[in-house]
Formats: structure tokens, C-alpha cells, sequence
């Protein structure tokens, strides 16, 4: 569990990169530490997908223990896809998700307990750091590159209209 400090550090750290984040032209909104939220989140919206639906990217630090904190920070950057993944095509996501994730340069595609496909990457800091604004930028997009080029297919498989092998063909692609 953290410690009222280590809270404290979180939220300056995602304090200082809210303003890089809206430098960029990104919106961004904190959400602070409460009872049934239990750390830090800055959420930014980028753009919208193909079909005109909102996209937020969420930042927060994992929960380390004091040791842990002594060396490192990690910034968690996740984003959950706007549609739905049936039950039966959890099988077919799988396998598209497994052969996808060996093709990213950052992070992985996941399917979280709510049946929420997600891209998730930890970006990994020196304790003592805070966020170089174009390195972080740079990290930002190329996160973003990759919910775009690979979004499409995802949901194809995901409603159906695809399966998982006609989406990693190079047609598909």
C-alpha cells in the first residue's frame, strides 16, 4: 500500500504531465486519489476512431512498494477500445491479440474481466526523473500509431466480420 508521500509524488508527476499532454492539444482531466478510486488517474482524450467515437488514453503510476519507489517509477498508459467483445469471439480475439502483440514495438493487447479489449504499455522512469516533454510526446504517439493501425482489424474480428486469420493477412491489413 503507498504511502500518503508516494500519493503526493504521483499526483505532482501526473500534474507535470498534464501540461505536456495539454501543450500537445490534447484534453486532459485529473482524477484525484478517493475512496473508491484508489490512486491517481489523468485521463486525455486523442482523437476519435474511424467511426467518430471518443478515445481516452489513462495514465496512472503502478503501486509500488517503498523499496520499489527507492529506483523506479512506472507510468502505466492504457486505453480501452469503444466496442464490445461478444463471449464467443473471445477464442478468435486470442489468437489475433497473441499474433498482434508480436508485432508491436511497445506494450500489448489484452482483454480485460469486463470483456474490454484494451492496449496497455508501462513506461518506465528513474525515481528521481520527471517526464522530458518530447520523449513523453514521442511515447504518446507512436501508443496511438498503434491503437490506429491495428484498431480496425481488432474490432472486425471483434463483431464478426472478420476471423482472427483473415485479419492478419496482408489483404486485411
Amino acid at each position: 500500500m503507498l504511502n500518503e508521500l508516494a500519493h503526493a509524488r504521483h499526483l505532482a508527476q501526473l500534474g507535470f504531465l498534464q501540461t505536456i499532454v495539454e501543450e500537445a492539444g490534447l484534453p486532459a482531466t485529473m482524477l484525484e486519489k478517493s475512496e473508491l478510486l484508489p490512486i491517481h488517474i489523468l485521463m486525455a482524450g486523442f482523437s476519435q476512431d474511424g467511426k467518430g467515437r471518443d478515445r481516452f488514453l489513462h495514465f496512472s503510476f503502478l503501486p509500488l512498494d517503498d523499496d520499489e519507489l527507492a529506483a523506479v517509477q512506472l507510468l502505466q498508459l492504457y486505453v480501452t477500445f469503444p466496442f464490445e467483445l461478444p463471449q464467443e469471439r473471445r477464442a478468435e480475439m486470442a489468437q489475433l491479440l497473441l499474433d498482434f502483440n508480436t508485432r508491436l514495438p511497445l506494450g500489448h493487447f489484452g482483454v480485460n474481466e469486463q470483456n474490454e479489449i484494451h492496449y496497455r504499455y508501462i513506461y518506465s522512469l528513474p525515481a528521481s526523473a520527471t517526464f522530458d516533454k518530447d520523449e513523453t510526446l514521442s511515447v504518446i504517439e507512436l501508443f496511438v500509431q498503434m491503437c490506429d493501425l491495428f484498431g480496425d482489424a481488432i474490432e472486425a474480428v471483434a463483431d464478426g466480420s472478420l476471423s482472427w486469420s483473415e485479419a492478419i493477412s496482408p489483404v486485411a491489413n
